[in-house]
């Protein structure tokens, strides 16, 4: 396998939505694996779960959905979602001593960087797509992103 279809073969795993992905060929064995967010388990025991109490569960998480799209409605933030253009890990700051890119109450610009997101080893500035106050930050340094994920919001 060439180096160029290891590259694209990692991309196409780290875009989708496998977790673990095994190739063989010959000698050649290649495994890529990666870090699903932390997700609560479902189920009053750790082991598995028979028919009622799933169904108690899931009856149980959907009444939580629920209770969390209300609150979250409620609370929506004001202004303008800058969203991850790229699944990575986040990077408030250019460097683990330096001080972050922007902070809540801060005054950005269209263009302006306001987080890096690593993805295969790449650093890649994130700009703003808005000029505004910067009325909330969305996710934590070091914290994983998906495509599409809000990092910020800014209000005109």
């Amino acid at each position: 396998m060439e180096f160029e279809q290891m590259l694209r073969l990692v991309e196409m795993v780290s875009t989708s939505g496998l977790t673990e992905f095994d190739y063989e060929e010959g000698n050649l064995k290649i495994h890529l694996g990666k870090k699903l967010p932390k997700m609560q388990q479902i189920g009053k025991n750790s082991g598995t779960l028979n028919s009622g109490e799933l169904s108690e569960d899931v009856s149980a998480s959907s009444t939580n959905v629920s209770e969390m799209e209300t609150e979250t409605s409620e609370k929506a933030p004001d202004g303008t979602a800058v969203t991850s253009p790229i699944v990575g890990v986040f990077y408030a700051a250019p460097g683990p001593e330096k001080e972050p890119f922007v902070r809540v109450g801060d005054r950005v610009e269209a263009g302006q960087v306001i987080g890096i997101v690593e993805a295969m080893k790449l650093m890649n500035e994130i700009q703003s797509d808005a000029s505004g106050v910067v009325t909330k930050i969305c996710v934590q340094d070091g914290e994983g992103v998906e495509y599409g994920q809000p990092l910020i919001y800014v209000q005109e």
